[in-house]
């Protein structure tokens, strides 16, 4: 009964600031608008990903917003909107005026009762300082079971779907596990006009000990995001460990994890046909208008070829394997950092729809090193250039139902579609039995997802995604190897293994149910996921399948901190 009174007193104080937004006169919300959304952000009642979806919106739409994301958490409800802009603007003044409204009382509220008042429960932050520190992430019991064997846990590897002519083909695999548990914090303050915010968050999907289902189940922490934001003005700069730029925004270009659109899935490999990747980076954004934003960054490189998806020439092997990553190579020589420049447009198309529409590009650096085989040759580096590119888009109506999409073309980027397939090959140059060497050459790669998402009830989405990947075979006859049968390098060629894959698309209903929620005590939701996934590699061998099929189901508990 304590915990139902406290609530309901921050829902009559977060009420009374609503309404006060609401029903005073337009220029006062404009010229107040950052300390009332601090004051809801510093009581957990907003994000800061919801505050500046307000602050994006014209003046005389914030409001609106504002009321919009508060009708969707539940703190009002649509009588409560409904008598809030009744008293917003007189009768006389048509819908049409753009003139301010003039101001309108706000109701006294109820009389107390006797004895002492009752004090608002405070937001679950920790003041450090000039700094509000507030636990992020959730705990989760996560089930999943697969009608194939994979071999995974929660997190599913898409590009190693086995065939039905294997055993984990054969098999079917269910497990449940916590570790998809998040822990981090978030601490945010205001020095002198300029917003600082630090982030840190983390999971147990780290490189887990074989025995780690045995008895302890002690599976291991690993860093998910570690980044600082900093904005002041028109200028933002956020350094860490981030989301790429490729990876797709729901809003602006931010780095909060409530801006970064990566589905509703359990699965943490998300969906084919996302780009993505965390990791560490620096991006440096110019907010030139309240809707349009532009910048540019560089992130962390990586030569990235897969685990046996590319056959490198016979007399070069041995030279070649330290310099690519196959999954299992973290000191791959890089020479460059990835560049990637990004641009975003929010709006709102009219009342109640918002669109956010972006674009991505991203330029990219090869190089290896080898010894031709040519008596008295010394050391050769060979360089080539990759790129990639995507655009995307979300269109929300009326809060409650919304189109997704985005797309994906790259020419030395697949690291970035899922990692399903290689970033570059390298070819062997020369004529059989004469003097060789080698050239590098990038793999052609593309990729789409497309989904919906609905508020059917205010605690209940439901969602739907289609993905899919396609890289591009590259390869051509190794001069190198002396066998008498014909054999060759690179991606996707004759007799190449079943892992290079041509094509993977995936099915996905999404299920999210909110059973209770608090903005100072967090929620508790339960999820569950469907997906149909079929794989199809370049090369397939007389007599074997060619494609590979699995089912998979998620179910989820999940108690969400309050500061998330």
């Amino acid at each position: 009964m304590r915990i139902g009174l406290g609530f309901r007193n921050v829902l009559l104080t977060t009420t009374s600031v609503a309404a006060s937004a609401v029903c005073g006169v337009t220029s006062a919300m404009a010229g107040d608008n950052e300390a009332l959304l601090s004051l809801l952000a510093s009581k957990g009642v907003i994000s800061q990903g919801e505050v500046r979806a307000v602050n994006s919106a014209p003046p005389a739409q914030q409001s609106d917003r504002l009321l919009a994301i508060l009708r969707k958490k539940g703190v009002l409800a649509d009588g409560d909107i409904q008598a809030l802009k009744s008293k917003s603007r007189p009768e006389s003044v048509a819908s049409t005026d753009a003139r301010p409204a003039p101001a309108s009382p706000v109701p006294p509220p109820a009389a107390a009762p006797a004895g002492p008042a009752t004090m608002p429960r405070k937001a679950a932050v920790l003041e450090v300082g000039g700094f509000e520190i507030a636990p992020v992430g959730y705990i989760a019991f996560t089930g999943v079971s697969r009608n194939t064997n994979t071999g995974n846990a929660t997190t599913t590897n898409f590009g190693a779907i086995p065939f039905d002519n294997t055993i984990g083909g054969n098999m079917t695999e269910t497990r449940m596990s916590a570790q998809n548990s998040v822990f981090g914090l978030r601490a945010r303050g205001n020095v002198r006009g300029v917003d600082l915010t630090g982030y840190f968050e983390g999971d147990f999907n780290g490189n887990d000990p074989a025995n780690v289902f045995v008895n302890s189940n002690s599976h291991t922490f690993r860093m998910r995001l570690a980044y600082a934001d900093v904005k002041t003005g028109q200028f933002e700069t956020s350094f860490g460990q981030t989301y790429s730029w490729l990876t797709p925004n729901r809003y602006g270009m931010g780095p909060d994890p409530s801006d970064v659109f990566l589905t509703n899935n359990i699965d943490q490999s998300f969906q084919v046909g996302l780009p993505w990747a965390r990791q560490a980076a620096a991006h440096f954004a110019w907010h030139a208008t309240p809707n349009f934003t532009i910048g540019a960054g560089v992130e962390n490189p990586q030569q990235y070829v897969g685990a046996g998806e590319v056959t490198y020439p016979f007399a070069f092997n041995a030279q070649l394997q330290s310099q690519f990553d196959t999954g299992a190579v973290p000191g791959t020589p890089n020479r460059t950092p990835d560049v990637v420049a990004k641009a975003a447009y929010d709006s709102d198309v009219w009342s109640g729809t918002r669109l956010h529409v972006e674009a991505a590009g991203m330029w990219r650096h090869f190089r290896s090193t080898n010894i031709p085989s040519l008596i008295g040759s010394s050391w050769s580096w060979h360089d080539t250039n990759g790129w990639a590119a995507t655009i995307g888009a979300n269109l929300e109506f009326f809060r409650t139902f919304t189109l997704v999409g985005n797309a994906f073309w790259g020419n030395g980027g697949s690291r970035y579609l899922g990692a399903l397939g290689p970033d570059v090959v390298a070819l062997p140059t020369g004529a059989a039995g004469g003097a060789h060497d080698i050239t590098l050459s990038t793999v052609s790669s593309h990729g789409f997802l497309a989904g919906a998402e609905w508020r059917v009830l205010d605690p209940t989405i439901l969602s739907a995604y289609y993905g899919q990947a396609y890289f591009d075979r590259n390869y051509t006859l190794d001069t190198t190897n002396p066998s008498a049968f014909p054999a060759y390098a690179g991606f996707g060629g004759p007799n190449s293994p079943n892992t290079a894959n041509k094509q993977i698309e995936q099915w996905t209903v999404d299920l999210k149910h909110t059973f209770w929620a608090d903005p100072q005590y967090g929620a508790i939701s339960g999820l569950a996921q469907y997906s149909y996934l079929r794989r199809e590699p370049w090369f397939v061998a007389i007599g074997a399948p060619g494609e590979a099929h699995t089912h998979l189901f998620f179910t989820e508990l999940r108690y969400q901190l309050p500061g998330t």
